[in-house]
């Protein structure tokens, strides 16, 4: 099945079709496994292809942009999950401003990589579970490529947690002297950067082979 969204928007009466989890009433799957409803694709350069629903699972052939959620989120804890190919390059962003056109130097990236390529060797802060270009991730809880990876993203006012496989190996505090320190080292050189208190959900398209599935949130 193939959904070819480029970049208009989804009609409004499916904006908003989003079931209640099997993990319980507070959690809302953001994919059913079935369609793209409540979703909507980011223009990028060089645009072609189509994000492709396989076996339950959210893939994007070629570049055919970021997918965003169309509801956004403040407090929440987020769980996906992922799994990609060698020497794949792919991620969550989250608060995501609503009229930004781009995630990336906006919002911060939760790293999804195959560790062994050369970016992730040479830079510890683009491993797994990274706070992309901050903070690395404290030590290697990937599983083995083509393998499912379990995510959980939890965010409270401006602290932030990165979970991988059940093992919390990054955490920040937004505005805190320590991120400030690491933002003012990093490419991110707009001091806003990562402060929105809320905003959208952004499945990274990077033109590496990713597949996503068990999209779900709940609210804090």
């Amino acid at each position: 099945m193939v959904y070819n969204l480029g970049v208009r928007r989804l009609p409004l009466l499916l904006l908003l079709a989003l079931a209640p989890s099997a993990w319980g009433a507070d959690w809302v799957a953001l994919f059913d496994g079935k369609s793209l409803d409540g979703w909507t694709v980011m223009p990028r350069k060089g645009q072609a292809g189509e994000w492709v629903i396989e076996h339950g699972s959210l893939k994007p052939e070629g570049t055919p942009g970021s997918l965003a959620s169309v509801r956004e989120f403040g407090d929440f804890e987020l769980a996906v999950e992922w799994k990609i190919a060698a020497q794949g390059n792919s991620g969550i962003f989250y608060r995501v401003p609503a009229g930004a056109t781009n995630a990336t130097g906006v919002a911060v990236e939760y790293q999804f990589a195959d560790n062994a390529r050369k970016p992730s060797q040479e830079f510890p802060d683009r491993r797994n579970g990274a706070v992309y270009g901050l903070y690395p991730p404290t030590q290697d809880a990937g599983r083995p490529l083509g393998e499912w990876n379990e995510t959980k993203i939890v965010a409270r006012g401006p602290h932030v947690e990165h979970w991988l496989n059940g093992v919390k190996v990054a955490e920040y505090e937004v505005g805190s002297a320590d991120w400030k320190r690491r933002l003012a080292a990093s490419k991110f050189k707009d001091p806003a950067f990562g402060a929105a208190p809320s905003g959208r959900i952004v499945l990274q398209d990077h033109g590496s082979a990713v597949w996503f599935r068990s999209v779900k949130i709940r609210p804090l």
